[in-house]
């Protein structure tokens, strides 16, 4: 078993742990010497909604790599975990027979005393993780994994993981036995292209029982940066992880929470439909709403609606008078009030029509325009690719990458597109839909 995996089961056992112990703080705090027969009250429908904490702190990735220590962004992200198990666990109590949890505001001091606890056992188990697990990596190959590995170690130490050594060709057994014994090696990583399956073999046979994990660089690469490599795409590559594309399972599930979603978005825009209104028209001339063509699934072309944030050069509203230009980050063409718009992500909130019907969904890649597809297909190997599944109000790439306006940041997204096609589900799609809302409740981004 990884280190990686073990490091997960451990953090889930205290977690759980976590929570009863904030439970018996509760009762001993709120009833005193009558703890005993309050807490046998309390255990049972406690215990049901703790699945639900479990469930918002595993969408919320911090069973994840980048949560593996305490600073401020996974205190935030802790702190808003907290807040949303606690909102969905007052209305989770609401469905159970009135008086079985009375006063409900216990509720309240159980999350805060959580809050309190989840810190403090995370720090002390990060502190012995970095003493108890320290992974040394062999990497045989040549291709740019090790770099954005190597990085990502430098940038996140409490992994314990350190590219020890690396070799461009599979070496010899004696060769091998003199990097491992004396390094300390315990994972050897290898590229594994269709033409090199018998030197694999070789590999294989030279470890042995030297107590040492082998794994494919790009299985790895996928699951510690939570993208595809852009050395492991070719066509094999597709043929082999993308036949879930073809078959679908989840697709009505995630139908049916599209069509939910963007009612509500709907009713919602309709009541901020006035106040955003006087906000575009006092800022600038033009219309309200923005419209533009995009490639959607199977690369088939539909209009996307957005409330406008640029100013409008020509009659049908759009900012551009000579072709299409990537917006940039600090763009001069986007308004004051668009400012204000993109902060909170409501010029977005239109695409609930092109959600209801059924022309995009909550969650996928970020739809382009055809201008900029067509160009990029050219330019990057199978990034028609991401046009398999429908585009998204937001993905996977926006809520792991910064705001991209170059082809270097289509490759990046490109390979977190590919995950997300690759490993879609419905509790990834809720883990996406979270990290958004923090996104947005918290200001980051754009």
């Amino acid at each position: 078993m990884s280190p990686r995996i073990i490091r997960k089961i451990l953090l889930l056992i205290g977690d759980w742990g976590a929570l009863y112990l904030s439970l018996f703080l509760l009762v001993l705090v709120r009833y005193g010497y009558d703890w005993h027969s309050q807490w046998d009250l309390h255990l049972r429908p406690f215990s049901l909604i703790f699945f639900i904490w479990i469930l918002v702190m595993y969408i919320s990735y911090l069973y994840e790599a980048r949560f593996l220590r305490i600073d401020v962004d996974s205190l935030r992200t802790m702190g808003t975990a907290v807040i949303i198990a606690l909102v969905a666990s007052i209305l989770a109590f609401y469905l159970f027979p009135p008086g079985l949890i009375y006063p409900r505001r216990n509720m309240v001091i159980f999350g805060m005393l959580f809050g309190i606890v989840l810190v403090v056992w995370r720090t002390i188990f990060f502190k012995l993780i970095r003493r108890w697990v320290h992974t040394k990596i062999l990497f045989i190959g040549s291709g740019e994994e090790i770099g954005e590995l190597t990085k990502y170690f430098s940038k996140y130490p409490q992994l314990r993981y350190e590219v020890t050594a690396r070799a461009e060709k599979i070496p010899g057994r004696k060769e091998l036995e003199d990097i491992i014994r004396p390094k300390k090696i315990n994972l050897i990583l290898y590229q594994a292209p269709a033409d090199r399956v018998a030197h694999i073999r070789d590999l294989l046979s030279l470890v042995g029982n030297k107590k040492v994990m082998l794994m494919d660089a790009g299985v790895f690469y996928e699951r510690i940066l939570g993208k595809v490599s852009a050395d492991s795409l070719n066509d094999i590559w597709f043929l082999k992880n993308l036949e879930n594309v073809i078959l679908d399972v989840h697709e009505a599930s995630k139908r049916f929470l599209d069509i939910v979603v963007s009612l509500i978005g709907i009713v919602v825009l309709s009541v901020l439909y006035t106040p955003v209104f006087l906000l575009i028209k006092l800022g600038s001339s033009g219309p309200v709403f923005f419209k533009q063509a995009r490639v959607g699934r199977n690369n088939k072309i539909f209009t996307m609606y957005k409330f406008r944030t640029m100013k409008a050069l020509t009659p049908s509203g759009s900012a551009e008078r000579s072709g299409a230009r990537w917006t940039k980050k600090d763009d001069g063409r986007i308004t004051r009030a668009g400012r204000i718009l993109r902060k909170m992500r409501l010029d977005e909130m239109p695409q609930c029509i092109n959600i209801f019907r059924g022309e995009m969904s909550i969650v996928g890649p970020r739809p382009e325009r055809p201008e900029f597809v067509d160009k990029l297909s050219e330019q990057i190997p199978y990034y028609n690719m991401r046009h398999l599944v429908k585009p998204g109000l937001t993905g996977w790439a926006q809520v792991n990458y910064e705001y991209g306006d170059s082809e270097k940041d289509a490759r990046i997204k490109l390979q977190y597109d590919i995950y997300y096609t690759k490993h879609r589900s419905l509790v990834l799609d809720l883990a996406i839909i979270f990290r958004t809302l923090k996104i947005v409740l918290t200001g980051e981004g754009r």
